[in-house]
């Protein structure tokens, strides 16, 4: 599929070019052959970082590994937020990598042995502590850059691992389904809303549970300037159990259980989700057409690597419709949301 070798100030570019209200029809088809091609090498990194992560002494049966190539449509919104990077081509986690461990003391064992990997890059990794330092929506989890030179397409590519406890994940993948179902961006920050002030108190409480095995209702009302959230609670509970109990699975006609690649394609106004098992060589170019057919957005793509059914239910519940165990503590600690 790549033509050939292609410069980062080009794939810069390109970024700019599919985000610009200006851009030519014909300049927008020439820029996204470019963002495909920057995507498409990335898979020999995702591949590279996968097999680094899953050799740790840490990673064992008990921590879920998947990795993904960045959805083009994140791509564009991203690049067009306030809070962008400066172009593509410094965008770091075009590749990315999500590990779910069970609890914060496995979180720090296994971030401790991707720090000693000779492709962590300290500098880039050091402003992603959320655990610390938790986005303004509330999101926690640890995040790693590593990095790699001897590669095919001979660029400097970068891979992002994500890693959250269960609890941090259940929260995450919550905060997903919700804007799916309701067309919000909590994700993406945009959370001065009841909506925005429920999921960032659920987020205390999972922290708290976690770090003290026991729930502050008090220090979590206080959150927010104190505005009661119970309405908001018992209606998001409502939300995510219509769009849990709705996902409808669309037969899988090859019925295997591990493939090199799973494209994941859920259509959320139908709450339809297929899962279509890919070999290396036909991954990519099948993403890009599928992604190219979706031309009124309804369809969410993401081409996942390096997991069976079983392991990628877990770590994208999102799109299978599994996000009980969330919903469940909620549900048992409504008076800290009163």
């Amino acid at each position: 599929m790549s033509a050939g070798w292609i410069s980062k100030t080009k794939v810069g570019k390109a970024g700019e070019t599919l985000t610009s209200p200006l851009s030519s029809s014909e300049d927008r088809a020439a820029a996204l052959a470019v963002v495909n091609y920057w995507r498409e090498i990335h898979a020999e990194v995702l591949q590279r970082a996968l097999e680094d992560i899953e050799g740790l002494i840490a990673v064992d049966s008990e921590v879920l590994v998947a990795g993904r190539i960045k959805k083009l449509s994140t791509i564009v919104d991203k690049l067009g937020r306030a809070d962008a990077p400066f172009d593509l081509q410094t965008m770091y986690d075009i590749a990315g990598c999500r590990l779910v461990v069970p609890d914060l003391e496995a979180l720090e064992r296994v971030y401790s042995e991707i720090a000693d990997l000779p492709a962590f890059d300290a500098p880039k990794t050091g402003r992603h502590d959320y655990i610390a330092h938790p986005r303004p929506s509330g999101y926690r989890g640890r995040h790693a850059i590593l990095h790699y030179c001897d590669l095919v397409c001979n660029h400097k590519l970068f891979v992002e691992v994500q890693l959250r406890t269960v609890l941090q994940h259940a929260w995450a993948t919550s905060v997903e389904m919700h804007d799916v179902a309701v067309k919000s961006r909590l994700k993406f920050n945009e959370i001065d809303n009841p909506a925005g002030r429920f999921f960032k108190k659920a987020a205390l409480l999972v922290a708290q549970l976690e770090e003290r095995g026991e729930i502050n209702a008090g220090a979590i009302r206080d959150l927010a300037d104190g505005r009661p959230e119970l309405p908001c609670a018992i209606e998001a509970v409502k939300t995510l159990k219509a769009a849990n109990d709705a996902v409808y699975f669309l037969p899988d006609d090859a019925n295997e259980d591990v493939a090199d690649y799973y494209l994941v394609d859920l259509i959320a106004d139908e709450q339809t989700l297929e899962l279509t098992p890919l070999d290396s060589i036909a991954a990519l170019s099948r993403y890009f057409e599928e992604e190219g057919a979706d031309r009124d957005g309804e369809r969410d793509l993401v081409l996942t690597k390096g997991s069976s059914k079983e392991k990628l239910a877990k770590l994208y519940p999102n799109y299978f419709g599994d996000i009980s165990d969330f919903v469940k503590l909620i549900e048992k600690n409504l008076d800290a949301f009163a």
